[in-house]
């Protein structure tokens, strides 16, 4: 039978992945699902609160807290380019 947090630990591999494509729409739904996952845990029945499991969790909440802090620098990246982007169309429109 597979543990509890082995599903926890296949959305941790999949947000991983989506985020090094810099799918943010897969992120959100993915981490969506992480949060769930992670409220019915503590009911699971299947769920032991050893070494392993708990190592698991704190790896989680750590992935979870540099993923943000990437996912930050990535959209403040975007945000400027799009800004940029806009600055030159409207400086292209007065031009004409």
């Amino acid at each position: 039978m597979a543990s509890a947090v082995d599903q926890l630990i296949n959305i941790n591999i999949k947000i991983s992945e989506a985020s090094l494509e810099n799918n943010f729409s897969r992120i959100l739904f993915l981490d969506t699902k992480r949060r769930t996952l992670l409220k019915t845990l503590a009911t699971n029945p299947d769920f032991r609160s050893d070494e392993s499991s708990l190592t698991i969790l704190s790896d989680t909440a750590q992935q979870n807290q540099e993923l943000m802090t990437l996912i930050t620098a990535k959209m403040t990246a975007l945000t400027q380019v799009t800004g940029n982007k806009i600055k030159m169309l409207r400086s292209y429109r007065m031009t004409k």
